[in-house]
């Protein structure tokens, strides 16, 4: 199971096939008034997506990155793309224009036209904006070239024109695919960049379940240049903020979103990785003792027996840690770990940072029903946020790989009000459709109101093809943040209506009013999670 795209992306579509409810058809209602349209979408935009490509034969891993520009009157102008299909790799592909729509609720189809060595061809995304500068979306491509699919996100790039020296200061970053041998893998870490040259690098990584006993860090340098083969640009970056760029030894192409973010595809024979590099600033905690703060969690990837996801949070004071819950999917197997229900109150759970690496460190925790500890490694970009990756050496039989984000919870406790609002949704994941076990991705926009959810929403799934204006309903019982006695935390109960029905049900972890992550924690032929993030 491919990784997330949450904070950084974040996050991480699983639906039950509406034919397989009871009902008629339901029509979807017009698309609510809202700030949105296509003046919103104006700029150029890095996006990424990772998902699954079926060539007819075989579906295999894939993931995109790329820019494209969006004149503000539903037309694309122009752009890049870069994809990676299980190691092969299709570079700096033109983007010769394009269309998009937007409704007044932010939603919207994205088509990019492409110049691709094969002879022209096309992309198509579900769209749904965060505000004027960001997005999710959901590779729904079906055509008579290609059909793929993916979840990701859109950023728009700022502070143009780019050179290398765009990118400047310390960065974390979070790497996520496959190795060369097509075996999951896990990189997190954090480097320097200066003029082109990465200095004091160092990483952690998860390939295949093959990590230390004790996490340790790895320390790399590397290079970011511009790309003397790309035809939009070869003499710098300032179309499109394009490079090529190596990290301890593996080389990949990338895309400055700003100062403030790089997004990376790796191009290395055999390997796919991709993920984001965010700035780290001075706010993040020196030591274990400057730590008073509650965090939320989310990791996703693979387990022995297929994919996994774990949500929770806990709360740090100095170097000791309580009020840990958290939930795992394995494979539709699931456990919760502390919390009301759990299998008792966790033991010997405890932080620490790191002295010679900023912002690294190492949180574990021991379920007493479980043979070993979770361990997760993180790296901190500030105060409030980070990355994080699962190294827990296989509590629940083989050790996952699985990586994902790491947020600060503010402004609890949690209820109706101050959850509500217009909210931007994806989920993605795996699911068994018709006997197939197949990804399938969600992307969609609710209001939330007394925790009611009311919206529409666009799914896109190989065996049942892409279904547009789900209606969207359900609802959201508050527990709080999870720091209460009880362990309580928040579910979300969403039903999809088009041609019959289906609910799934989650469990959620707010993080702040504007951000939550979620995972479902019902149906043993699903694996999926996904985030909840305010529209501006």
């Amino acid at each position: 199971m491919k990784r997330l795209l949450l904070l950084l992306a974040s996050a991480a579509a699983l639906w039950t096939a509406a034919c397989n409810g009871g009902g008629g058809t339901v029509v979807p209602p017009p698309p609510p008034p809202g700030p949105f349209g296509l003046n919103s979408l104006n700029g150029t935009y890095a996006f990424v997506t990772n998902g699954e490509v079926f060539n007819g034969a075989a579906v295999t891993p894939l993931a995109r990155v790329g820019s494209f520009t969006a004149n503000g009157t539903g037309g694309i102008t122009g752009g890049v793309e870069d994809v990676n299909s299980a190691g092969a790799t299709g570079l700096a592909t033109p983007i010769t224009g394009g269309s998009y729509t937007v409704t007044g609720d932010g939603r919207g189809t994205l088509t990019l036209n492409l110049n691709s060595p094969g002879g022209a061809t096309s992309i198509n995304f579900a769209i749904v904006l965060t505000s004027n500068t960001d997005g999710l979306m959901i590779d729904e491509t079906s055509t008579n070239t290609q059909t793929s699919t993916g979840s990701g996100n859109f950023v728009l790039q700022t502070g143009g024109p780019f050179t290398v020296a765009s990118a400047s200061g310390p960065y974390v970053f979070d790497f996520s695919g496959l190795d060369g041998t097509g075996a999951p893998d896990s990189i997190v870490g954090e480097f320097n960049a200066s003029g082109g040259v990465i200095t004091a690098g160092v990483q952690d990584e998860n390939d295949n379940g093959n990590i230390p006993a004790t996490p340790t860090p790895v320390s790399f340098t590397g290079v970011l240049a511009a790309d003397p083969l790309d035809p939009n640009g070869a003499a710098d970056l300032s179309n499109f903020g394009r490079g090529i760029a190596t990290l301890n030894g593996i080389n990949y192409v990338f895309y400055l979103v700003g100062g403030n973010r790089i997004r990376f595809l790796s191009t290395t024979g055999g390997e796919m990785l991709a993920g984001d590099a965010v700035a780290q600033n001075n706010t993040i905690p020196a030591n274990t003792a400057a730590l008073n703060t509650s965090f939320v969690l989310i990791v996703s990837g693979s387990s022995g027996a297929g994919g996994v996801t774990r949500v929770g949070r806990f709360t740090a004071h100095g170097a000791s840690v309580t009020n840990v819950i958290l939930d795992t999917n394995n494979a539709g197997v699931f456990h919760l770990t502390g919390g009301t229900g759990g299998g008792g109150a966790v033991t010997g759970a405890s932080i620490s940072l790191d002295a010679v690496n900023p912002g690294r460190g190492v949180v574990t925790f021991k379920d007493p029903t479980l043979a070993v500890p979770f361990t997760f490694v993180f790296y901190l970009s500030s105060a409030s946020n980070g990355v994080i990756q699962d190294v827990s050496q296989g509590n629940q039989g083989a050790t996952d790989v699985a990586d994902g984000s790491l947020a600060a919870q503010t402004s609890g406790p949690f209820s109706s009000t101050n959850i509500a609002g217009t909210y931007a949704l994806n989920w993605s994941g795996l699911s068994v459709q018709n006997g197939v076990a197949d990804e399938e991705d969600f992307v969609g926009q609710a209001t939330i109101s007394n925790l009611g959810l009311t919206g529409a929403a666009d799914t896109f799934q190989f065996q049942n093809g892409i279904v547009t204006d789900l209606v969207v309903g359900g609802s959201i019982t508050a527990g709080g943040d999870g720091t209460g006695s009880g362990g309580a935390r928040n579910t979300m109960s969403v039903k999809l209506t088009k041609n019959g029905s289906s609910t799934v049900n989650f469990v959620v972890y707010v993080a702040n009013p504007g951000l939550a992550f979620f995972a479902n924690n019902q149906g043993a032929t699903r694996v999926v999670a996904g985030i909840l993030k305010l529209q501006q």
